[in-house]
């Protein structure tokens, strides 16, 4: 498969799963959350960042302005 194969490949792809949940979101995320499901049984580990959220330093991905710069 040539690189600039790969994207079309993911569209496909994309587009058979969400044909298969019938464009319906609920069905789409439930699918996605028998999949994580899955891999935990099977002892793989899931990294979530929701504990870094709200420590000493503020969040910036949370703000509509940028940070200020130090002077």
């Amino acid at each position: 498969m040539k690189p600039e194969d790969i994207i079309p490949e993911i569209h496909r792809y994309r587009e058979k799963l969400v044909r298969e949940c019938r464009y319906d979101v609920t069905k789409l995320m439930e699918h996605f959350r028998q999949r994580e499901g899955g891999r935990e049984a099977k002892g793989h580990r899931l990294v979530s960042f929701v504990e870094s959220v709200g420590k000493t330093e503020p969040s910036y991905a949370l703000h509509d302005k940028p940070p200020r710069k130090k002077k």
